[in-house]
């Protein structure tokens, strides 16, 4: 059994800035939003089973502040939040930091590639979708039937997570929605949306 969830919103978030392996603190909203994924959690696992639970987080800082923040719902101790970096988003390289609507403009040869081919097309100093779901598969395959996971990720690894997990094209798993305010059970090869209710 695996719930994931995806950070709450950053500054760059709201700023419509790529984050990618970069990062930037949660907002006020971020917080909340953790804080509320973390009440849902509660309501969907059950405090008496909550201590049987591992939380597993991508290592970079929105992540982690995210999972502190659940921890602190459910009882977990933050110290003993596994990270695991297969778990980060995808790498933008050289886009990291741009605003994402002003990209086209700023590199309009290299957008016209990745508009061409999303999944395989690797920004400069980034990575592929392809590659991002070679290091989430690996980390994927690992888990056992038996696994009590709470992930925290992003919102295209968590996209590619879930679409491993249902066996989605990369076309479907590129459509998927990455809400930063809803956890998904991923269990008996089915996937559930659990509104945080914030």
């Amino acid at each position: 059994m695996i719930y994931l969830l995806r950070h709450g919103e950053t500054e760059w978030n709201r700023e419509g800035r790529l984050q990618g392996h970069g990062d930037s603190p949660l907002t006020e909203r971020g917080l909340s939003q953790a804080v509320a994924m973390g009440g849902a959690l509660r309501r969907a696992i059950g405090d008496e089973d909550l201590a049987g639970y591992t939380l597993v987080s991508s290592p970079l800082g929105r992540t982690l502040a995210t999972a502190r923040c659940v921890a602190a719902v459910t009882g977990h101790n933050p110290a003993e939040i596994v990270e695991d970096p297969r778990l980060r988003e995808h790498g933008f390289g050289a886009w990291e930091g741009e605003i994402y609507q002003e990209v086209e403009q700023i590199h309009p040869e290299a957008w016209r590639a990745r508009e061409a081919d999303r999944w395989h097309y690797q920004v400069p100093g980034g990575e592929s979708g392809a590659l991002v779901a070679a290091r989430i598969g690996a980390w994927l395959a690992e888990q056992s039937e038996e696994a009590r996971l709470i992930v925290v990720s992003h919102g295209f690894a968590g996209r590619v997570l879930r679409g491993l997990y249902s066996g989605a094209t990369p076309e479907e798993m590129l459509a998927l929605p990455e809400p930063q305010d809803a956890v998904f059970r991923l269990s008996n090869g089915e996937i559930v949306s659990i509104p945080a209710g914030l």
